[in-house]
């Protein structure tokens, strides 16, 4: 089976999926996206099923993509999303997502199981830097512990950091790789 999420209407509908998974054929990814309960939780499977909070021309950020990528066990409510450099801004208001109008680098985006997604190192900025700013959101604070255990990265991290962009706290967001 593809290691894709099904969302209501397409090709199922809710009471159809409601029935396979009372059934135990299906385990559910995120709030409105079922998958096979034989596939393991998966980056792909994330990042399928945000696709319908992701309105064109954004990018999946923040607690968002740190979920998708895996460093955030459940799903952030609500979501975020921020406008991809280069797009014409559209508002959107949409039920569990927050579209932030500030502009995200297209370098600093990749597209995974076609959903645009911030990279990993800039995500891991955006929840570091989330957590330095506001140390009350437990959402950042967890996804920022879930990159903090992926050590395989830190090396990556650390490089973008050190990129010379002109982003708030890169000195500390890399403080805290260095002294984990």
């Amino acid at each position: 089976m593809a290691q894709s999420a099904l969302i209501a209407g397409s090709p199922l509908s809710v009471a159809e999926l409601s029935a396979a998974l009372i059934d135990g054929d299906l385990a559910r990814v995120s709030r409105t996206a079922y998958a096979s309960s034989a596939l393991p939780p998966s980056v792909l499977l994330r990042a399928s099923a945000a696709r319908e909070f992701v309105p064109d021309g954004y990018a999946a950020t923040r607690t968002t993509a740190a979920w998708i990528h895996g460093a955030l066990t459940r799903e952030p409510d609500p979501h975020h999303a921020h406008v991809l450099e280069g797009v014409p801004l559209k508002r959107h208001w949409r039920a569990g997502l927050v579209a932030h109008t500030w502009r995200v680098p297209i370098v600093d985006v990749t597209s995974i199981a076609t959903t645009r997604v911030t990279t990993i190192e800039r995500t891991y900025y955006d929840v570091a830097r989330e957590s330095i700013e506001d140390p009350e959101n437990s959402d950042a604070a967890e996804a920022l512990e879930g990159f903090l255990e992926l050590t395989e990265h830190h090396e990556d991290f650390l490089a973008w950091l050190s990129q010379g962009r002109r982003l708030k706290f890169t000195r500390q967001v890399a403080a805290i790789l260095t002294s984990s």
